[in-house]
């Protein structure tokens, strides 16, 4: 630990002593002067900001300093994302200067286990299966996100969905949009696109929302089996997986991404699906890496679901979770649906 004010003795306690405790301590903690300047971090408060002591230590403190006050904050990590912390802030005198002492606790397990809460469990949507898998990023706030319902008429609505950013407020936002999408399919359960297009409108008038791509979809009981609609946002296209073990994307145009020009309009696309048919949403974090094509990680993703078409549907998903093509830098959303298996059929 480094430090230009050393602690003096108390109750029989040296100021070396003092300091080594301070060292020691699991909770980050760093003195800032009255001009705002760091003059004291512990080891806990180097690994909480991810940088070397040098580069905290003689520089500006950079958060909002508020005598006796707690919140949780944002720590930007140099590798990208945030770490969350719950500071916490104290005022003392040493040496006849005022100091600012900050103690920094990670709450980021914390956030990490309420985001989760925030996804849903699948409800039952018989006849149609249903599986997903919600993998974050390695301690990184993230707003990627699924859902599925019931709808009237028999058919299941699905949606799935990316929000810029690893943020609290990429992690709020992700909630806040599946749950308006969520009401708004359900009200008008045939039209994704226009669900999409009001969703945009209503989120521009509210407040300003972070740019997230978005698919939603309805599959509905047809006379020659099931109908897929299908409307996205800037959202890669979902994969089909046929009874017989093949495996093609469902490519359209996608509309703009939600947050970019609400007055464009949105369209849906229709596919008729056979019983037994899989349609798979998934978000970029499964087969998105830097040193690759985007179409190579996909092929990827295509070749692992037709040597997985065999699996459950539970066990299909967490293998295409498991052997994934991306580099794990982003989280990692599935969401899979699966028509009624033909008489005789073996999944």
């Amino acid at each position: 630990m480094t430090s230009d004010h050393p602690g003096a003795g108390t109750g029989g306690l040296g100021g070396d002593l003092i300091n080594q405790v301070i060292s020691a301590t699991a909770d980050g903690i760093i003195a800032v002067d009255e001009q705002g300047i760091v003059r004291l971090c512990n080891p806990a408060a180097v690994e909480l900001f991810g940088r070397p002591a040098r580069d905290l230590l003689d520089a500006p403190f950079g958060l909002p300093i508020v005598a006796d006050h707690s919140t949780d904050v944002e720590l930007r990590q140099p590798g990208g994302g945030v770490r969350v912390v719950e500071m916490r802030i104290r005022t003392t005198t040493a040496n006849s200067h005022q100091l600012h002492v900050v103690t920094l606790r990670d709450v980021m397990p914390r956030w990490l286990a309420f985001q989760r809460l925030l996804l849903p469990t699948l409800p039952d949507l018989t006849p149609i299966q249903a599986a997903a898998v919600y993998r974050p990023a390695a301690e990184r706030l993230g707003g990627d996100w699924y859902d599925a319902l019931p709808l009237p008429g028999g058919a299941v609505g699905a949606m799935i969905g990316d929000v810029a950013g690893h943020s609290l407020q990429a992690a709020a936002a992700m909630a806040q949009i599946r749950n308006m999408l969520r009401a708004l399919l359900y009200d008008r359960p045939s039209e994704p696109g226009s669900a999409l297009a009001t969703l945009d409108r209503a989120l521009n008038a509210i407040e300003e929302t972070p740019t997230t791509t978005a698919c939603v979809a309805r599959i509905e009981p047809a006379a020659e089996g099931w109908r897929l609609r299908w409307s996205s946002a800037g959202h890669l296209p979902p994969l089909l997986l046929t009874p017989a073990g093949t495996t093609e994307y469902l490519h359209t145009e996608p509309d703009l991404p939600l947050g970019v020009d609400p007055s464009r309009p949105r369209f849906a696309s229709t596919r008729t699906l056979p019983e037994g048919t899989t349609v798979i949403f998934f978000t970029d974090g499964l087969i998105e890496r830097p040193d690759q094509s985007i179409d190579v990680g996909m092929a990827s993703l295509a070749a692992i679901a037709e040597s997985s078409a065999h699996l459950p549907l539970d066990e299909f998903c967490r293998t295409l979770a498991d052997q994934h093509p991306g580099d794990g830098h982003d989280d990692i959303a599935i969401l899979a649906l699966r028509t009624p298996t033909p008489p005789g059929g073996s999944r």
